[in-house]
């Protein structure tokens, strides 16, 4: 656990930082594009992008990170790099060859079809040595990139909308900044690309890394789409408008994200590595149980705080966004909840089952939205996400109880589900003052439910720093 924790630390503070920075970004947007159609412009391209990129690529990136760790030898490493990155530029390739004949077909600007392949090309480029970096084990050089890719966007951010006071475009190419700085950066220490070699590539492997993608991808496909549905329905119902109002408030709950994607780094490391182990089922018992009440207590103190910063963090144009958070909470948590019950079905290679579990969330997204969207509004969104993420959870829930006896303490949803009840009630109807009152009591709250955490951090940090 002494490892896994460290990871966390460490993952923490590339990601916290880069992603915290792209929220900085949008939320400075708010005040500035005034015009909700330009923040759901950015927010549709670079969804919709995110979506292609997986298809094409296969996210092969995935495959990288899973089967490196099967080798202890540096020539075995880079064999499954080569080939990866090699999957990786063919799939691009493609990708590149289509947009150029739908921007064509479309009529569409040299400019637009080169902003978008600076994207593109941005973010396979850094998924791909990105992934590599972590399955090399540079976990320092991954998190001091982060940092520096955050940097980078909030930099090009701030120039490209109050300088030159470039509107939708300013965000997309500040996301392509972050995301090419932080590549570079990790390239100029891990030299993949320069390692890379034709004769490491090998049909067998070719095939090995495929067989694992194709699902993989397929259930991140419908991931995507469960996470992102609300961008092409809303376009769909309501136009970009209705996503750029959307949008801040989806935002802000994202960062309970930077803790899900950061902890999920480290335990697909930490679980790949302890795959054969005789204590797995021990472990995965211990820290599932830990982890949704971290998540979930921690999510009761973020309420209070939004509802003390969401007047100044977002622009007067998107106040009325703030009724959504609530239910935007309650998805995150169970988002949360399905991410890491689908790292340890990555581990136990159950992603047929991961894509299973999607695809049934994928078509509950679709069935609420449709029939709630006229009756909630832009609420069906939070609501959709909510009940996908929750029948996702409890899918993969039940295969890994029948496999792994993967269990719950259900007692503690006993003054869990009342307590967040309360806390939505209190921030909807009650102003700033109330929320700072409930606030204190929330962060108690979150002591009491974590305290055996706590204690054992505390007694590790203790034990360090006397060893110091």
């Amino acid at each position: 656990m002494g490892k896994l924790s460290k990871n966390v630390v460490i993952y923490f503070i590339g990601n916290t930082i880069s992603r915290f920075m792209g929220i900085i970004i949008l939320l400075i947007a708010t005040h500035i594009l005034t015009n909700k159609e330009d923040i759901g412009y950015f927010t549709f391209i670079t969804n919709t992008t995110t979506m292609l990129l997986t298809i094409f690529c296969l996210q092969i990136w995935m495959s990288i990170i899973r089967y490196i760790f099967d080798y202890n030898n540096i020539k075995g490493k880079l064999k499954i790099i080569s080939t990866g990155y090699f999957i990786g530029f063919l799939g691009f390739l493609m990708y590149v060859i289509l947009l150029l004949i739908y921007c064509i077909v479309k009529k569409y600007s040299i400019m637009f079809f080169l902003q978008m392949l600076f994207i593109s090309f941005s973010y396979t480029f850094n998924q791909l040595v990105q992934f590599a970096c972590r399955g090399l084990g540079k976990n320092k050089l991954y998190a001091i990139s982060g940092v520096v890719g955050s940097f980078a966007q909030l930099l090009t951010g701030i120039i490209f909308l109050c300088i030159f006071k470039i509107t939708s475009s300013a965000l997309i190419l500040a996301t392509a900044f972050s995301y090419l700085s932080q590549g570079v950066f990790i390239e100029l220490f891990l030299k993949s690309v320069k390692k890379f070699k034709l004769k490491y590539i090998s049909i067998k492997t070719i095939k090995k890394l495929i067989s694992y993608s194709i699902p993989t991808t397929m259930n991140s496909i419908a991931y995507c789409f469960n996470q992102s549905s609300y961008t092409w329905m809303f376009k769909y119902y309501y136009g970009t408008d209705a996503i750029g109002a959307f949008t801040p408030a989806y935002r802000v709950i994202s960062l309970i994200g930077l803790f899900v994607m950061s902890f999920n780094f480290a335990f697909q490391e930490y679980s790949f590595l302890m795959n054969k182990s005789s204590l797995k089922t021990k472990i995965y018992n211990k820290t599932f149980n830990s982890f949704f009440k971290f998540i979930s207590s921690g999510t009761i103190i973020l309420m209070p705080i939004t509802c003390i910063f969401f007047s100044f963090m977002v622009g007067s144009s998107y106040k009325d966004s703030m009724n959504l958070m609530p239910l935007l909470y309650l998805s995150s948590i169970l988002d949360a909840v399905q991410i890491f019950l689908g790292s340890i079905m990555q581990a136990e290679k159950k992603v047929r089952f991961m894509f299973f579990s999607q695809l049934v969330g994928v078509i509950v997204t679709v069935v609420v939205m449709f029939f709630s969207h006229n009756l909630i509004g832009l609420q069906s969104a939070g609501l959709a996400i909510s009940l996908c993420f929750f029948v996702v959870s409890i899918i993969r829930f039940l295969c890994l109880h029948n496999t792994l006896k993967l269990k719950f303490k259900k007692t503690y949803l006993l003054h869990f589900m009342p307590v967040y009840f309360l806390t939505t009630t209190v921030f909807l109807r009650y102003g700033v003052t109330v929320n700072v009152l409930y606030g204190i009591l929330t962060f108690f709250y979150f002591i009491i439910c974590n305290k055996d955490l706590i204690i054992r951090f505390i007694l590790r940090f203790n034990k360090k720093y006397k060893k110091a």
